[in-house]
C-alpha cells in the first residue's frame, strides 16, 4: 500500500480546533439548559471522541470541515454520559470539579445529560451542511445510535454484576460492549463521514474495540496505581464494582482471602475506605494489578494489529501511538 494524500494536522491543533467551536456555540454567559451542558463540557478532559473522529475520518481520506460538527457532536453524547454515570455511581467528581448533580442537583443533572444527547444529534445533523451526502450523514447517525444502545446494555450488565464476583471473560465482554463501543461510536461517525470503505470500518471497529478494553482495564487500575483518575478512587468498591485487577487477584487468592473479596464487594455496612484500603491490599498481595496491565498491553497489541490494514498516512499513525503502552494505558 502507499500513502494517500491527506492533510497534515498536529494534536494541537486538532483540540484547538474543537475547542474553539465549543466555545463558539456555548460561551460563557450561556444559561438555562446550555448553562448544564457548558458546565459538563468544560474544562475540556482529553476530548478522546473528538480526537478519534477526526483522525479516523483523515485517515480515510475525509475533511477537517466535513467531521469537526460531528466531532463536538460526540463530545455532547459522551459527556452526557458521564453526567448520567456520576449520578449512578454517586461520584461527586468529574474532571477534577465537583459533578453535575452535585451543583444543579440530581434532576437537572438528568436533564443537562439529555439536552447533550441531542445536541449530539443536531450537531451530527450540521455534517450535510458542511459538505458531507445525506446518504453519509445517515450512515453515521446509524452508528452513532447502535454504538449508544451497545453501551447502555453493557451499562445495564454491570449495575447487574456489581456486588458479586464473575468470570474474566464475562468482564471483557462487558467493558468491550461498554468501552469499546465509546470508541467505536468516534471512530465509526469519523470514518463513516470521510467515506471509509467496509475493510476500513472494519478495521477500526477491531481497533476501537480493542483499544477500549484497553482503556477501561488503565482505569480499573487508577483506583490501585496511585494515579488520580478525576473521581473518587474509592467509586468501584463503593459501588461493589468486580473491576479487572480484582477479578484477577480472587483467581490468585486462596479460599479464605477469595471468600474476603467477594464479602468486600457485597458488603455496605463497612465504611467506604476501609473496603477500598482492604481491597487494594488484597489486589496488591496477590498481583492483581500487575496481570491486569499485561491483558490490556495485550489488547493494544491487538488494537495496533487492525489498523495494519488502513492506508499509511500520518493520520494512522497518530492513531497507532495510542497502542504504545503509557501513551494511553
Amino acid at each position: 500500500m502507499t500513502d494517500i494524500d491527506v492533510p497534515q494536522v498536529a494534536d494541537p491543533e486538532v483540540a484547538h480546533i474543537v475547542r474553539a467551536e465549543v466555545e463558539n456555540r456555548w460561551p460563557h454567559d450561556v444559561s438555562g439548559l446550555d448553562e448544564l451542558v457548558r458546565y459538563g463540557l468544560m474544562p475540556f478532559g482529553k476530548m478522546m471522541g473528538p480526537w478519534l473522529a477526526i483522525r479516523s475520518s483523515l485517515a480515510v481520506g475525509g475533511d477537517m470541515a466535513t467531521v469537526l460538527p460531528a466531532a463536538v457532536g460526540l463530545e455532547c453524547v459522551q459527556v452526557g454520559a458521564m453526567m448520567h454515570d456520576d449520578i449512578i455511581d454517586s461520584d461527586g467528581e468529574r474532571r477534577a470539579k465537583p459533578a453535575a448533580h452535585t451543583v444543579f442537583g440530581a434532576s437537572a443533572a438528568i436533564v443537562g445529560g439529555d439536552g447533550l444527547f441531542f445536541h449530539g444529534f443536531a450537531a451530527l445533523a450540521e455534517c450535510q451542511q458542511a459538505g458531507a451526502s445525506a446518504a453519509r450523514v445517515a450512515q453515521a447517525t446509524a452508528v452513532l445510535a447502535r454504538a449508544g444502545l451497545r453501551i447502555g446494555d453493557a451499562a445495564l450488565r454491570e449495575i447487574r454484576m456489581s456486588r458479586g464476583i464473575c468470570s474474566v471473560d464475562t468482564y471483557l465482554d462487558m467493558i468491550a460492549d461498554k468501552s469499546g463501543a465509546l470508541l467505536w461510536m468516534a471512530c465509526g461517525v469519523g470514518a463513516t463521514l470521510g467515506g471509509a470503505d467496509d475493510t476500513a470500518l472494519k478495521a477500526l471497529s477491531e481497533y476501537s474495540d480493542q483499544l477500549g478494553i484497553a482503556y477501561q482495564i488503565r482505569d480499573d487500575l487508577m483506583a490501585y496505581d496511585g494515579t488520580r483518575a478525576g473521581k473518587p478512587n474509592v467509586s468501584d468498591v463503593r459501588n461493589g464494582r468486580p473491576t479487572l485487577p480484582v477479578l484477577l487477584a480472587h483467581e490468585r487468592a486462596s479460599a479464605p482471602q477469595r471468600e474476603r473479596i467477594e464479602t468486600l464487594l457485597a458488603d455496605v455496612s463497612v465504611p467506604v475506605a476501609t473496603r477500598y484500603e482492604a481491597m487494594a491490599e488484597l489486589v496488591h498481595a496477590y498481583d492483581g494489578s500487575e496481570a491486569a496491565r499485561e491483558v490490556s498491553h495485550r489488547h493494544v497489541r491487538m488494537a495496533a494489529a487492525a489498523l495494519q490494514t488502513l492506508p499509511p498516512s500520518v493520520h494512522r499513525d497518530a492513531l497507532m501511538d495510542l497502542t504504545v503502552p503509557g501513551r494511553l494505558v
